[in-house]
């Protein structure tokens, strides 16, 4: 199946509703008359006054813990034995059916990304990694897209992008031959050459510098399109599989 990424980067506006104003709450009355805080007859309940037969104990109950999140999202997760789930927020995550050359050990090195966090599908292949501790979390996505090359996808997706910034070109990525980029603020849309259907790989530059891409690139454009068994070494993605060593006689 193939699978398209989002062309760019869009702010949803929310407009939040005022509340409508609430009449005060009348002063409670005891046989009629007001009484002051201190009376018995009456109880005081965040700052409200109750008779003291009526007042509401439901207020003071404490609240439910929340229901616990899904495997994976929020934290990695390994139950499921296939791969290192892990999505900020998306609901019951699964692991990516086809990892299309991403290797995640070569990202943190080249990279300089400190922990690999997992991968979840949505759209597309998504990857997560920490750059140093107590930072937000950082992506890559990857997906096969329509195109016979990998110019001809990248100028497709731009006529879509220029329809709301008119100033986005392609242009051929340095020093990857073959591969073309799209650049917007700090987004960032890969076009790669290597198998039969073009990959599209979005970053930020937050997860890894123009500077520094380009290793990266190389590598999941090398990475072998037909092997025998997973992309993953152990839970975690890889270009191909190690090579498994027969034990010596």
């Amino acid at each position: 199946m193939t699978h398209r990424l989002h062309l760019a980067p869009f702010a949803l506006v929310l407009l939040a509703a005022c509340p409508q104003a609430q009449p005060p709450a009348p002063t409670p009355t005891v046989d009629g008359a007001h009484p002051a805080p201190d009376d018995p007859r009456v109880v005081a309940v965040t700052g409200d006054l109750y008779a003291a037969q009526a007042a509401p104990t439901a207020l003071e109950q404490p609240e439910a813990d929340p229901a616990p999140k899904s495997p994976g999202t929020g934290r990695p997760d390994e139950t499921n034995g296939v791969c290192r789930l892990y999505a900020p927020e998306l609901p019951n995550p699964e692991c990516c059916e086809h990892t299309l050359g991403f290797d995640s050990k070569v990202a943190a090195a080249t990279c300089g990304l400190q922990v690999y966090l997992g991968e979840s599908f949505h759209n597309s292949c998504g990857f997560y990694f920490v750059p140093e501790p107590n930072s937000l979390a950082q992506w890559f996505r990857i997906a096969f897209i329509m195109g016979d090359t990998p110019l001809q996808a990248a100028e497709d997706n731009l006529k879509v992008m220029r329809h709301t910034d008119p100033t986005v070109t392609v242009e051929p990525v340095p020093d990857v031959p073959g591969a073309y980029w799209t650049r917007q603020n700090e987004y960032r849309w890969a076009f790669l050459p290597g198998w039969k259907s073009v990959r599209m790989f979005a970053w930020k530059t937050s997860s890894c510098s123009d500077d520094k891409v380009g290793g990266l690139l190389r590598h999941i454009i090398a990475a072998p399109e037909d092997i025998a068994g997973t992309r993953r070494d152990g839970l975690v993605p890889v270009a191909a599989p190690p090579v498994a060593v027969a034990p010596a006689k």
